[in-house]
């Protein structure tokens, strides 16, 4: 996928057009070079991508309103009711309007020298598949602890919908997810799958479960159990596990350039 693809891409994910100076700063700051030569995946640099473009974005709005008087009057005025009546954004999402509010508290309390700061950080990693597990998506987030919990969950069923086959499957009752457990733990323990008559009665014999009738209905009830036990992602196992491979020998760089991202406003205190 060439560049011009990728930013194509780009636009349609983010529902937004992304100009040639947009393009390019995302370009400067490395972002695209990452993406392309593997050193993070599409989750992230999209993920990256809106957050950087938001942040120039809302600094091209403040640039044009400072050229224009705006806001050199609302600050130098030194009046807070000329402020208030002229907000530069008066969102009705209570949680981004808390987060502003507190981005405004931030630059106030060090004199203005606070970067802007996502309060909520996200990235995508994978696992398994190379040591016989099944494949999976991990998906890491760090939020600051007064994001209400609707949020978070509206963020990470976002994610889901994004890279899950199925976000929303059938709910199976326990009982079928038992019943697949104890036949794979059997399977494990004699080297093989024992009969189904063997397995039922041996599921009936102990106390804490309760028993078939027939063996036909265990059976029914273990396919139920293990069809709904793995996971369907939008990508295969096979893609999975090579997403796996090749993050091998990236996947603590991933992870730390992540962590590096949560902790970029971590005031270093100098060592005596």
């Amino acid at each position: 996928m060439d560049t011009l693809e990728i930013k194509a891409r780009l636009e349609s994910a983010l529902h937004s057009r992304i100009t040639s100076a947009e393009w390019t700063y995302l370009e400067d700051i490395g972002l695209v070079s990452d993406y392309e030569n593997g050193g993070c995946d599409w989750p992230e640099f999209r993920c990256g991508a809106k957050d950087n473009l938001g942040n120039i974005r809302t600094f091209r709005v403040n640039d044009r309103r400072e050229q224009a008087g705006e806001m050199k009057a609302a600050y130098d005025e030194g009046s807070l009711d000329n402020q208030l009546e002229n907000p530069p954004v008066d969102p009705e999402d209570r949680a981004f309007a808390r987060g502003l509010a507190l981005s405004a508290l931030d630059r106030l309390h060090s004199g203005g020298s606070a970067p802007p700061r996502a309060r909520m950080h996200s990235t995508l990693l994978p696992r398994g598949g190379v040591d016989g597990t099944l494949p999976q998506w991990v998906y890491i987030t760090a939020v600051e602890l007064w994001m209400p919990a609707e949020e978070v969950m509206k963020n990470y069923r976002q994610m889901q919908q994004t890279m899950m086959a199925q976000p929303d499957p059938p709910r199976t009752q326990a009982r079928a997810l038992n019943v697949a457990r104890f036949v794979w733990e059997q399977e494990l323990h004699y080297g093989e799958r024992p009969s189904w008559p063997v397995l039922c009665e041996r599921w009936n014999k102990y106390p804490l479960t309760r028993p078939f009738r027939s063996w036909r209905d265990f059976r029914t009830n273990f396919l139920r159990g293990a069809r709904a036990t793995p996971p369907r992602y939008v990508a295969t196992e096979e893609q999975l596990t090579e997403q796996v491979k090749s993050h091998a020998r990236e996947r603590a760089g991933l992870f730390y350039y992540w962590a590096d991202k949560v902790l970029a406003a971590t005031v270093q205190q100098p060592v005596d």
